[in-house]
Parts: C-alpha cells; structure tokens; sequence
C-alpha cells in the first residue's frame, strides 16, 4: 500500500543498544494514507535491550502517554527484530522512543485518491523507491510464506504475479477484511505493482488507476460512452470509493453503499440521510439508499439516475403512471414544459418535489398553505 510519510526525528544521538531500521532517522517526512498507521521497525542487540525498550505514543495533551505495544519481536542473525504498528490520527502525532527519549514526529493527512500526491516531492518517503526491501528485512522477509496462511503456495508460484515477500510485511492490508479483493486475496499482488529498476525498486501502480481496473473489468469501460459520469470515475481513480485491497463492506467500499459512502462527499444530504425533527425524509432512503434511484458509476440520464426522472418516480409511485397533466390541479403539466425555476431543465416531479428530503409534506420545496409552492414559479 502505498503511503507518503512525514517523520521528524529530534537531533539527539541514537543510543547504541538500538537502531531504527525503518522509517531511516534524521530525515523529514510526511504521511498521506488511506490507513491511519505506520510500520516501525527497530533492531535490538540482546534480551536486556529488549526489555528496556518502548514506544510512549503522545496525547494531544503532553501530559497523556500510552505504551503502543508491538506486533511482534523475531530473532534473526544475533538481533532481535522489533516491529510496531504505529496508530495515527490526523494532524501531528509524537512517539517516544526509550531510552533516549528520542521524538518521532509524523505529521498525518488522511488520503483516499492518489491523483493528488506528488510523488516526487523531496520531503516524501517511499519505502520501495529504491529496493524492495533492506537486506536486514531480507534476511526474514523471502520467498515463502508466513505460517498460518492457507494458500497453496506452489499452484501459486505458477502465476507470474504471486508474491508473497509482498504478502510477508503488507498482509494487514487483506486479513481481517471480509471483503477482498481478488488479486490481493490470492496474493498477486505484481498484477497491479511491478518492480522497476531491474528488480531493485516496486513502483506503486503499473498505470492511471481506471486503465489498471479496466484491465480486469471490462464492462466498465463502457463508462466512459456515457453522458453523466460520477466524479470518482470521470477522474479516473476507483479507489476514492473502493479500496484495492480489501475492506469492510461489499465492493471493497469502505463504507455503507447505500448513503454512508455517498454522504462522506455529499455533505449537503446528510440530513436527508439521517434524518431530524421535523423533517420529511424520502422513504427510499432508509431503504435501498442512494444507489437505488443513482447509479454509482455512471448513466445517460441526469444525475446519474438510472431512468430520466419521472419514469424513475412511477416506478415505485404507480398511481401516477401515464399521467402527463392534471397534477396538482386540473391542467398542471407534468412534463413536455420548461421549467420556469429551473433553466434549461423540463418540468418533473422534482419541480414541486424534493427527491431526497423536505421540511413539508409530501417532499414539497415549501408549504401547500398559502400557495406557497405555487408562486415559486406563478410570481
């Protein structure tokens, strides 16, 4: 997985009975990552600097520190490897490293698109930029893989694009998900990431995000021939919705499909999803959710919805159907005319009716009383 760190060492001198093997000291960094975390590891000389270690995480107040235990320790070569998963949250985070009381600084910006990370910005640390791995993680980190892992690792070794030195440090991006996706489940993880520089370095993607999904769903390409695309997709990057790896909801979203992923950018409709005294809240909603009037992806009609708005409408509302005038009032039309609220646009249900949410019944855009839905448009 892919992440920008940005870590800031104090200049005091590393104690001899430890070294960080990783992230390298004395450098400042930045990171950008979907996962709020970090992998340290630091290599100690003996069980008496095992003991004497640790890593205090800071609290946002000075005075609060906890003890961040590690995942694991290993003994390898007459040293004994430590490894943490350092938690984050967005903005500074400090860790202790004792003895020495040596600060680690890593400054934490959220990320689910790599379109907006400059990969070659100076102050960004990539851990495969010019190796696959240190030759101190290589003496664990080889061919086989871990114990516990039930693939069948020689039919594997026949695919080109099995690895598991990748699956070795990066399987906390699939374990634990009860959805994953299918190349990294099976561990061919060079489908998507490939080596460069002779086999010396792993370039993050092979190519733009889309042409790389594409390759394997073929029937999204045909989004592209369509009039009204979602934002995620016009852009070319799946992954602001879906993780590539593995996540906890179906499609590998990292939210609810139904509205909780579609709020996260629509902000302007969360009160339509949650609801709020007073408010009227579109029974689809709460039921099938967004994708059921909008296709995530892309459609020919406005909006994304899957049929032009007032077929979309009777479909669930049947009593209307083949209705073209007589709503609200003998001679209304329903459609065939502009829209005087709405430039460019033809008369809909949308016109008197709010799809997602409305403080009046009915989902009206104000109040029946006193003509008020009426003279937004006969002023």
């Amino acid at each position: 997985m892919f992440c920008i760190i940005c870590l800031l060492f104090s200049s005091a001198r590393e104690a001899s009975a430890y070294t960080v093997l990783t992230p390298s000291p004395g450098n400042r960094f930045l990171i950008q990552s979907r996962h709020p975390s970090v992998n340290m590891v630091v290599m100690v000389s003996g069980p008496d600097e095992q003991q004497g270690f640790q890593v205090e995480e800071v609290g946002e107040q000075v005075s609060s520190k906890r003890i961040v235990r590690p995942l694991g320790r290993w003994e390898e070569n007459n040293g004994i490897y430590i490894h943490y998963l350092l938690p984050l949250r967005r903005g500074e985070n400090i860790f202790l490293l004792i003895p020495g009381r040596r600060q680690l600084r890593i400054q934490y910006k959220p990320s689910r698109t790599m379109l907006n990370l400059n990969q070659g910005n100076g102050l960004s640390y990539l851990f495969h930029r010019k190796m696959v791995a240190p030759r101190q993680c290589r003496m664990c980190h080889k061919g086989q893989l871990p114990s516990g892992v039930v693939q069948n690792a020689k039919w594997l070794s026949r695919c080109q694009d099995f690895s598991p030195v990748c699956f070795s440090c990066h399987q906390r991006l699939v374990k634990g998900f009860r959805w994953r996706h299918g190349p990294s489940a099976n561990i061919e993880c060079l489908g998507c990431h490939k080596t460069n520089f002779n086999g010396r370095g792993v370039t993050i993607l092979t190519e733009r995000v889309n042409e790389l999904c594409f390759k394997c769903h073929l029937n999204k390409r045909r989004l592209k021939d369509k009039s009204h695309i979602h934002g995620p997709a016009k852009i070319g990057d799946c992954t602001v919705c879906h993780d590539p790896h593995g996540d906890k909801f179906r499609e590998q979203l990292w939210a609810n499909r139904k509205a909780d992923l579609c709020v996260a950018c629509h902000s302007d409709k969360k009160t339509a999803l949650k609801g709020a005294p007073g408010f009227y809240q579109h029974g689809i909603i709460p039921g099938g959710g967004c994708i059921a009037c909008h296709d995530a992806h892309a459609s020919n009609n406005m909006f994304q919805l899957y049929k032009p708005i007032n077929a979309l409408c009777v479909s669930c509302h049947i009593s209307m159907r083949g209705i073209v005038k007589g709503h609200p009032v003998a001679g209304h039309p329903l459609s065939g005319k502009k829209d005087p609220r709405r430039r460019g646009r033809e008369l809909s249900c949308s016109s008197c009716h709010n799809p997602h949410g409305s403080r009046y019944r009915y989902l009206l855009i104000g109040d029946v009383m006193g003509g008020r839905v009426c003279t937004k448009c006969h002023h």
